[in-house]
């Protein structure tokens, strides 16, 4: 059996399926790729990381039983390079618990996620890590984005990411809870120990909203200016199923699932995260106020997830 050797999880650990694993010492950075069925474009996901100017990483491939090429690719890959490892789930657990996992099973004192179809430049790990270690209240640190094709073409599209450097918390939450807009910032550098502070990623679309609100709040967020992150749109991406319920609640927890409520998941989850943050009880009004605007503008789109549910209640009675 090679070094690399897969871990098969047959049985659930922690809740998350992750069975048990060999941790490095002393790592700076874990990179945590979640796939599932990705073989189109995760060899040159990978090539990508392992072409970082910053090479005190390990690169952990968490394998959601994918059915096409992925095992073969990553397996090749982490045969040639020993700060790759393999990790393999006997069934899909879908995509919050993959990315989940990979926090748990990594060892390095940073921790960034890598989506299997996306592409970093040489120096996107090593400029984030010293925007970190140049600002210690720092939680997070991500770079400028370039959107491209399945062909690596450029399109013209525009992210204001999430450049959340004021000192003061209820300000980079605010900015958090009334964005709409691409959230790429979390695929940057993260504090880990900042990261085990959260619920980490929650199992409904937007959740990695709330995840950034949990994080704002422990910490500053630094944008490196720099165009270092070329993120993939193609027709199998979480972000351009629309509106398909079914599709993202498949992706999202490897269930199927008619009905996901995600707004009402999404506001709830920032409720809980303002009460049960270490804001003074006045930050927190503040903040709980905040949500009620942002519930009333989000008002029809939770409208709509509430008559779903009536409808499917007097369906099935």
């Amino acid at each position: 059996m090679p070094k690399h050797s897969i871990v098969e999880s047959s049985a659930l650990v922690n809740e998350l399926g992750f069975g048990r694993h060999v941790t490095r010492r002393g790592i700076r950075l874990s990179i945590g790729v979640p796939v599932y069925n990705g073989e189109k474009f995760l060899e040159e996901t990978l090539e990508s990381l392992l072409a970082q100017s910053f090479g005190d990483f390990e690169l952990i491939i968490s394998d959601n039983a994918s059915t096409d090429g992925t095992s073969e690719i990553a397996q090749r890959i982490a045969a040639r390079d020993e700060r790759v490892r393999y990790h393999r789930h006997s069934r899909n657990l879908g995509l919050a618990a993959n990315y989940n996992g990979l926090v748990q099973m990594a060892s390095g004192e940073l921790f960034k996620w890598a989506t299997a179809d996306d592409v970093c430049r040489p120096t996107f790990v090593e400029r984030c890590v010293a925007a970190l270690d140049a600002t210690p209240d720092a939680v997070l640190a991500y770079p400028r984005t370039q959107f491209i094709d399945t062909a690596r073409g450029q399109l013209e599209i525009d992210d204001p990411g999430f450049p959340l450097n004021w000192p003061r918390a209820v300000d980079r939450w605010r900015y958090v809870v009334g964005a709409h807009h691409w959230v790429n910032a979390i695929l940057g550098v993260i504090r880990r120990d900042a990261l085990l502070r959260t619920r980490l990623m929650p199992a409904y679309p937007g959740g990695d909203y709330v995840l950034l609100g949990e994080l704002c709040i422990l910490g500053r967020f630094v944008e490196v200016s720099e165009v270092l992150f070329l993120r993939r749109l193609h027709p199998n991406s979480s972000s351009q199923m629309g509106g398909d319920e079914q599709k993202l609640g498949e992706l999202m927890t490897g269930l199927r699932r008619r009905i996901l409520l995600a707004e009402w998941h999404r506001l709830c989850d920032h409720v809980s995260t303002v009460i049960g943050s270490d804001l003074t009880w006045r930050d927190k009004i503040i903040l709980l106020g905040g949500v009620a605007k942002e519930t009333s503008r989000r008002r029809a789109s939770l409208l709509r997830e509430g008559a779903r549910v009536v409808r499917a209640v007097l369906t099935r009675s």
